[in-house]
């Protein structure tokens, strides 16, 4: 019977041994694998987390410049619809003008000018074998354009109201029913000048300049521009003018010369 005793605590001495064995060998184990799984979990939380990162930012970075360029592209595309537009209603205009009286102006398209040509002045495809005669004016349909100054059989060369040789007679419409009148004496693409004003009257602002029709060369009524301001000639004691011209000169595409019946 004690035989047998002695062997129950031989077995179970044994067991908390192998017990204690395996229990040191798990955390001498877990103890060895500690500073890989602190390296892998740093490298995790620093190095991998960066890679994501920046793989995410590369990818966003991306991302902005396809939406960059598909809105610039877009942009481009409103552009061209505003261009064509823009040259659309130019040629409507053009043709309705040309339609209004056939018989009276003769559609010429602008050869050089825009800068391109001589100060003051412009080439357009039409010339005597079209009607064409030295003298005659021309228009758009927003206003003045200038005089034929010479023609060959295929073309003609414009003077344009900005040279101060035109010398146009302009007047402005004053409340009352008076008239302000002056003669177009030169300028830019920009000013025009209306000197030799007789009129001391006040003036209302952006009044409209109208062609006189004295002096039997350009008819009455044709828009000139719009009168700015009224001053004090310096070279006499009459009053001149500053005018915002009716007419884009740098932009002529085409032109209406007037045909003599």
């Amino acid at each position: 019977m004690k035989a047998r005793t002695t062997g129950a605590y031989v077995l179970i001495a044994l067991g908390a041994m192998a017990v204690a064995v395996v229990a040191f060998s798990r955390g001498t184990a877990l103890e060895v694998v500690f500073p890989i799984e602190r390296a892998r979990r740093a490298f995790s939380d620093n190095v991998w987390s960066r890679v994501k990162g920046a793989c995410r930012g590369a990818a966003a970075s991306a991302e902005n410049v396809a939406l960059r360029r598909e809105v610039a592209a877009l942009a481009l595309a409103r552009e061209d619809v505003a261009r064509l537009e823009a040259e659309n209603a130019r040629l409507r205009r053009v043709l309705e003008y040309r339609d209004r009286e056939p018989e009276t102006w003769l559609a010429a398209a602008v050869l050089v000018g825009g800068g391109s040509g001589p100060r003051g002045a412009l080439r357009v495809d039409r010339g005597s074998l079209a009607g064409v005669r030295e003298g005659a004016i021309v228009v758009v349909p927003e206003g003045l354009v200038g005089r034929v100054e010479s023609v060959t059989p295929h073309t003609s060369e414009i003077r344009l109201v900005t040279d101060p040789s035109l010398g146009v007679g302009c007047e402005v419409s004053l409340p009352g029913g008076g008239v302000l009148r002056g003669t177009l004496a030169g300028g830019t693409d920009e000013r025009l000048v209306m000197k030799h004003i007789l009129s001391a009257a006040e003036v209302p602002p952006r009044s409209s300049v109208f062609t006189s029709g004295l002096g039997g060369i350009y008819p009455k009524g044709i828009a000139v521009g719009t009168l700015l301001e009224v001053r004090n000639d310096s070279d006499s004691p009459r009053r001149e003018g500053e005018v915002l011209p009716a007419v884009d000169f740098a932009t002529l595409r085409d032109v209406f010369i007037r045909r003599e019946k």
